[in-house]
């Protein structure tokens, strides 16, 4: 296995070791040492890497974001309905991570995740037929804070609706002037 593939086996490890005491007490409560000790790696290995759990769940959501994007259809350009629509698969594969991360408060984790990645796109110029608005100052944050607010509220309800559904209904509500 070479280094960055060891690397990211260890952050997932670390990352599931993190959820799993999640699941039973709230991520203020969870001490270094019982995380390392849940993830058998040691305190020197955690603290070379991290300095906190927020850096721990940064990372990881980010390489999950990163997954999506390779996930996305191999064509130049994506319509922003498809794109939302994997997104909304995306976060419904990763129901019980995202039900996690909410309970403890960590939306501001999954707004910069999702930033980064709709920002990557942007600049790619991967989105096809967008809006100029893409491009305006703080759309991007405006953009972000839409979709991690109907994601919230859409674990929060079950995932009621579809991800197809809530796709076309963001690229709706971005598209109306």
């Amino acid at each position: 296995m070479n280094p960055q593939e060891r690397k990211q086996q260890n952050l997932a490890t670390i990352y599931q070791a993190l959820l799993e005491l999640m699941m039973h007490k709230p991520m203020t409560a969870i001490s270094i040492t019982e995380l390392c000790h849940r993830a058998r790696v040691s305190r020197s290995y955690f603290y070379r890497h991290y300095q906190n759990f927020d850096q721990i769940i940064t990372a990881y959501q980010t390489q999950n974001m990163l997954s999506y994007l390779r996930r996305l259809p191999r064509v130049s350009q994506v319509e922003l309905a498809d794109l939302m629509t994997h997104y909304f698969k995306n976060t419904k594969l990763e129901a019980e991570t995202y039900q996690l991360l909410i309970k403890n408060g960590q939306l501001d984790i999954l707004l910069q995740t999702f930033q980064t990645v709709f920002y990557l796109l942007i600049k790619q110029d991967r989105i096809s037929g967008h809006s100029s608005r893409l491009n305006e100052p703080y759309y991007l944050e405006y953009f972000s804070g839409a979709v991690i607010n109907i994601t919230v509220n859409w674990v929060k309800r079950g995932f009621v609706e579809t991800p197809e559904y809530l796709g076309k209904m963001v690229t709706q509500f971005t598209l109306r002037q």
